[in-house]
């Protein structure tokens, strides 16, 4: 079986690197194919663990937009009118009780919506394509359509060569990531790390429920507080204890208290070693966004830190950190992801793997 991820445009390479951890983490063996901003998936699994799939890592993803479980797909050449002519013969054809099958559809309870998204230009609007392969459903289906509050949403993807169908899984959760700004924690601190790229930043070291995660350079918990919603064991230090206590407060609100193991006002220099002593020898992952204003730390010893970190890491394990240049280290570099962020200060995302 198939499904489909539509991907934020917002940045280049993100999406879609944070796509692929997560596809490494829930649907294990699987091929990708990426159209635009359109991932699909082909994958051996069943009907109800796919979708499961789809479900965990749209809930969990940052830049994911929405995942779909594709129903069917026709390829074509020529105009997008004869592109949507294949896809509706295709739908005629199908038997209903396949059609039910595949949308999870009881046409005596279930009602129903098409939604369109054009990844390129063509000739033929969106709202033709949802009236036309809408009113085909409703002839198949016999189910209601309801355009506010539909139990179904089938979605419709159009690209230049090709046409996705498939039932809307999950939708990504945009109200989490602005409810929860971090000028609206319950301890503040500017400079923090928008929750949408700190979440992002957690998923791209491949962090699963009960892995230990350690920011060296915790400030008021930004990555902590990410990595304890998706379950992880939480370590913290910073040089400041203001920010400590901030850290503390903010995973409180969260009710994340649980999922500490340490957090402590420490040099990052130290915490290794620290670690050790309270037999901690590995962590699975360090994500983490270490000083580099001005007014910080030395710029050399903020680069020997992160590479004292990676005598912590389990083999296997991810560093992910944000600097505003590239920085070489003695692990394996998978990629490096850059974002404007004001000025003369462009975040260089580092994703290192030992």
């Amino acid at each position: 079986m198939e499904a489909g991820f539509l991907l934020l445009k917002e940045h280049k390479t993100l999406p879609l690197s944070e796509l692929k951890a997560l596809l490494e983490i829930y649907l294990g063996g699987h091929k990708l194919e990426v159209l635009k901003n359109y991932g699909v998936v082909t994958s051996s699994l069943d009907r109800w663990a796919l979708v499961e799939g789809i479900e965990k890592i749209v809930k969990r993803g940052a830049y994911i937009e929405e995942g779909h479980l594709i129903i069917t797909k026709v390829e074509y050449q020529g105009s997008l009118k004869e592109g949507l002519e294949l896809l509706i013969q295709r739908l005629k054809e199908m038997p209903s009780e396949e059609l039910f099958s595949t949308l999870g559809m009881d046409p005596s309870r279930d009602s129903f919506a098409v939604r369109a998204v054009k990844l390129e230009e063509g000739d033929i609007s969106s709202t033709t394509v949802e009236r036309i392969v809408g009113g085909v459903l409703k002839e198949k289906t016999k189910a209601q359509v309801n355009l506010q509050e539909p139990s179904k949403v089938v979605k419709v993807i159009l690209l230049q060569d090709r046409i996705y169908l498939g039932l809307l899984v999950r939708k990504r959760e945009r109200k989490y990531f602005y409810n929860n700004r971090p000028h609206l924690r319950a301890y503040f601190h500017p400079g923090s790390i928008l929750p949408k790229l700190a979440r992002g930043m957690i998923n791209l070291a491949r962090l699963k429920e009960g892995d230990i995660l350690l920011d060296p350079f915790c400030g008021v918990g930004g990555f902590l507080i990410e990595g304890g919603m998706i379950g992880c064991k939480l370590i913290g230090c910073d040089i400041e204890e203001r920010m400590i206590r901030g850290t503390l407060l903010n995973l409180k609100s969260y009710k994340l208290e649980d999922r500490v193991l340490e957090i402590k006002r420490m040099d990052a220099r130290d915490i290794v070693d620290y670690l050790r002593s309270k037999g901690i020898e590995s962590v699975d992952a360090v994500v983490t966004d270490p000083p580099y204003g001005i007014l910080t730390s030395v710029k050399g010893d903020v680069i020997d830190i992160l590479k004292k970190l990676g005598d912590i890491l389990k083999d296997g394990g991810y560093m992910v950190f944000a600097y505003p240049r590239r920085v070489d280290l003695d692990l394996e570099l998978r990629e490096i992801h850059k974002l404007y962020v004001h000025g003369s200060l462009t975040r260089h995302i580092h994703v290192y793997k030992k």
